[in-house]
């Protein structure tokens, strides 16, 4: 499945969970609960998950190199860094002998390419500074240790928030429009890692995806004139969605990581 797919999807069992206030064959005493059932079941974030586990084997990763397997949800490489150990969501790792040193501070654990993945499609604004906080100091804690370890961030985003007040009825209704160009401004500040030698919060690319759940088939934003033209930011406003959408999101990174270890390292 291509990302509108998974978009789509998403929007489908999302949707279909509020309004029954079903999940999984267990039914919830209202949509809000059963959304935070489907939510801790990983059923939603995994979908993105095997969306780029699949864009990297598009771009050459063989399979056997990537973890979990594709299609599966373990096992996760946990990688110890300066403060604290974390299950990664999406690793390459080029060498098999790497597998062994998960929890450890070996130095080969730089050898690792990582992406973490999230999503909020509800209590975003009340969330997003908490959220943010935690997506910075992951890629510091990395980087601390292993500076030319490249990371990868993808977060999936609406730009009108499911309201958890509705779910209560199980229904389906939205906020009005979030703050997508503040959004776009602080995942733009932490994107783009080049120097190994300094900006240890950056990640070398960050992939915010921006959806408008609205839609019977969720509209992808990846332009600022497509946000500007239906009104979700200011007509003058000067942030750019460059380098910053799904498009070559596993290709970059997979560029940066081999003009760090060999243009053979990912083969």
């Amino acid at each position: 499945m291509d990302v509108h797919q998974i978009l789509l999807r998403i929007k489908t069992d999302f949707d279909r969970t509020i309004a029954t206030a079903q999940f999984n064959g267990n039914t919830y005493t209202n949509g809000n609960e059963a959304k935070q059932a489907v939510i801790r079941s990983q059923k939603i974030i995994n979908l993105i998950h095997e969306l780029v586990k699949n864009d990297f084997v598009n771009c050459g990763v063989p399979p056997h190199m990537i973890f979990p397997p594709i299609e599966k949800s373990n096992p996760e490489i946990k990688i110890k860094g300066f403060l604290k150990s974390k299950n990664q969501d999406v690793t390459i790792i080029p060498k098999a002998s790497n597998v062994v040193l998960s929890g450890t501070d070996s130095i080969e654990n730089e050898k690792i390419l990582s992406v973490n993945i999230r999503s909020q499609l509800s209590s975003l604004a009340k969330n997003i500074d908490t959220l943010y906080e935690r997506t910075f100091a992951e890629a510091l804690n990395l980087h601390l240790s292993y500076p030319r370890q490249c990371l990868g961030e993808v977060y999936l985003i609406p730009t009108h928030e499911y309201d958890d007040k509705a779910m209560l009825q199980n229904q389906i209704a939205y906020k009005s429009v979030s703050k997508i160009e503040r959004y776009i401004e602080m995942f733009q500040a932490i994107n783009n890692r080049r120097d190994t030698d300094k900006d240890g919060y950056k990640y070398e690319r960050v992939c915010l995806l921006i959806a408008d759940f609205r839609q019977t088939s969720p509209k992808l934003y990846e332009s600022i004139e497509e946000l500007k033209n239906d009104g979700l930011v200011a007509q003058d406003s000067t942030a750019t969605m460059e380098n910053l959408t799904f498009n070559n999101f596993a290709n970059d990174l997979i560029s940066v990581y081999k003009d760090r270890f060999g243009q053979n390292s990912i083969s």
